[in-house]
């Protein structure tokens, strides 16, 4: 079992590298090939939005403009890779092609993100994305959401420092839900290579908490060791004593079912997977 390619995007931002570097530690034990994605927005697609007032000539200042700013964005973009490559050893090359070691690739297209990214999803192994955070631009929280839910793979959203080891000690959630099933089973790949893997279930005052015995067994049957430890919040929100047991578990990673309930309920009532998103200080995988 095996990931053989791995979609990073990147926006010309700050957490450009912060992604890749990620997305190089995620491809190591598996050679993968990383693809680092720059979407080009349609600069078109504003002009709807101007008044007809606006003259011919502003326009295309506005226009050119956007062209130029965008231009910039995508050698940021460039910029960053080399740099993070530079740092991993990995070679940058001019088309996807499996090496013994990792490599990595540069692809432009232009249209919507989200809808970009999650087009390019569909025929990756993981898609990693920079760390999320109330108050992002809201390009960057639509396209991780449109490719948990609608795209179905998994996805890697990485801590703001990315950390030295990756994958060595893995925090996993079970709570008999499919999302949860399907994040285990995606995640088989790192659980079958990491050092210690902990299964956790969340005591909740509604349900009470969740045996994780088939979850042991299911990986007991693919030769992976587990624990096991039932949480009891208290006070504290769901989400927080999840970050909390990753950090008792000294997990470098954290492995968990998002949006477990239907989208349109997460959107009016927030959630557990938006507080994990938003505060977590370990890279997290997750899987809808």
């Amino acid at each position: 079992m095996s990931l053989t390619k791995i979609l990073a995007p990147v926006t010309g931002g700050a957490r450009d590298e912060a992604v890749l570097a990620s997305a190089f530690a995620a491809a190591k034990p598996f050679a993968s090939h990383v693809v680092a994605l720059f979407v080009r927005p349609d600069p078109s697609e504003a002009m709807p939005f101007f008044s007809e007032s606006v003259s011919g000539p502003v326009l295309q200042e506005i226009l050119d403009a956007t062209g130029e700013a965008i231009d910039a964005a995508s050698k940021d973009a460039m910029a960053a890779l080399t740099k993070a490559a530079a740092a991993a050893g990995v070679e940058i090359l001019a088309q996807p092609e499996k090496r013994d070691q990792i490599t990595a690739s540069f692809r432009e297209s232009e249209g919507n993100f989200a809808d970009q990214i999650t087009q390019a999803s569909y025929l990756s192994d993981l898609i990693v994305f920079g760390p999320l955070a109330e108050g992002d631009k809201p390009g960057l929280g639509e396209a991780f959401e449109t490719v948990l839910l609608e795209a179905g793979r998994p996805v890697l959203l990485t801590a703001q420092n990315p950390p030295h080891t990756f994958a060595r000690h893995i925090a996993a959630g079970c709570d008999g839900s499919a999302a949860s099933a399907h994040a285990i089973t995606a995640a088989l790949p790192y659980l079958k290579r990491a050092d210690s893997v902990e299964l956790f279930t969340i005591c909740r005052p509604d349900a009470g908490s969740q045996s994780c015995q088939e979850v042991r067994e299911y990986l007991g049957l693919h030769g992976i060791a587990s624990g096991e430890r039932t949480v009891d919040p208290g006070q504290r929100a769901i989400g927080a004593a999840i970050l909390d047991c990753a950090a008792e578990c000294n997990a470098d990673l954290l492995v968990l079912g998002g949006y477990a309930r239907s989208r349109l309920r997460q959107t009016f009532f927030g959630g557990v997977t938006k507080h994990v998103v938003s505060h977590a200080k370990v890279p997290l995988f997750l899987v809808h």
